[in-house]
């Protein structure tokens, strides 16, 4: 069967071969990844390139752990319940919401294109940690290819709209449309991968800087109305930011789940998080494979008809549920 490979991949094929870095390769990996035509005729190719993005992971971790290199590594690894990347034109205030929000060491500065790395940083929301990644800005004049990828694979989107910037809109229609072109969409719902090539990421709008706007919060609003969610915020003055850690919750499409022994206090301190939809069995083979095999029954707290019932195992789970496994 013919490969029939679209003009897409042929390019990104091209960019990996030109790649000067492993982050460059690793983008173009990805990008070859998500536009390879799936059919019986490509099954050797596609094997053949996910071997070489594990081999370039591994590759890019060990050279992270040895700290042999100097060079900043674009590959950041998801942990916590999810990952969401904040993207944004230039000084739109990304870094100095992230370092409000989590404990990364951004650099923030009152001048454009400070960030040219990726910057991790893990915010607490109530009893779970979100992964907050500060990604550099995106413009026509210069952005790194890397960071469509990073886009490409995060669970969310925060989109910063800096108030104080009246080229905000265009700004951000720039940025859909790059984004766009590279088959990556923002859109308010769940993220996933809408055909063999498009990933669809569920967004919200962070309007940036409230404290320096009178009317840019009805701008934000304006030019989000029926696309995006909007939550105004001032990082340093501290105004908003817990409207943001809900919405950046919200936004990742997971669900809180907890844990309780027979005849004992539910553990609400560590509970497992799910994607949204996720049923009773997700959540017993989530906590353990075997379990699923050995499983007798689950009891339920929380979104049953009532407490301590008996919840058949396609019945989907709850923010806030309580399960109780019974094995054999």
């Amino acid at each position: 069967m013919p490969a029939n490979l679209t003009p897409e991949f042929m390019a990104a094929r091209q960019r990996f071969g030109q790649a000067k870095n492993d982050e460059e390769r690793l983008d173009a990996l990805q990008e070859m990844l998500a536009t390879i035509p799936k059919h019986k005729g490509t099954e050797k190719m596609q094997g053949d390139i996910k071997r070489r993005l594990a081999k370039l992971k591994e590759r890019m971790d060990q050279r992270k752990r040895s700290g042999k290199s100097g060079a900043p590594t674009f590959h950041v690894e998801r942990e916590g319940a999810a990952q969401v990347v904040l993207i944004g034109p230039p000084n739109a205030g990304k870094s100095a919401l992230v370092a409000t929000l989590t404990n990364a060491k951004t650099e923030v500065a009152p001048y454009p294109m400070s960030t040219f790395r990726p910057v991790p940083g893990m915010m607490l929301y109530d009893d779970i940690q979100i992964q907050l990644v500060d990604l550099p800005p995106v413009s026509v004049e210069y952005t790194e290819g890397w960071v469509f990828g990073a886009v490409r694979t995060a669970d969310a989107v925060a989109l910063c709209f800096d108030l104080s910037d009246e080229q905000s809109e265009a700004s951000l229609d720039i940025i859909m449309e790059m984004l766009s072109e590279r088959h990556v969409k923002l859109i308010d719902g769940p993220s996933r991968y809408a055909d063999w090539r498009t990933a669809e990421r569920r967004t919200v709008v962070l309007a940036t800087k409230a404290d320096l706007s009178s009317d840019g919060a009805a701008r934000a609003a304006s030019w989000a109305a029926g696309r995006f969610p909007v939550v105004a915020v001032a990082a340093e003055e501290g105004q908003g930011l817990e409207d943001v850690r809900r919405a950046l919750f919200d936004v990742c499409d997971v669900v809180r789940v907890y844990t309780k022994k027979p005849g004992k206090p539910a553990d609400m301190e560590q509970p497992y998080t799910l994607r949204k939809g996720s049923t009773v069995t997700d959540l017993v083979e989530h906590i353990h494979r075997e379990f699923v095999e050995k499983l007798r029954f689950v009891r339920l707290w929380g979104s049953g008809k009532f407490d301590g019932q008996h919840a058949p195992m396609d019945h989907v789970v709850q923010d806030g549920d309580i399960v109780e496994i019974h094995l054999a």
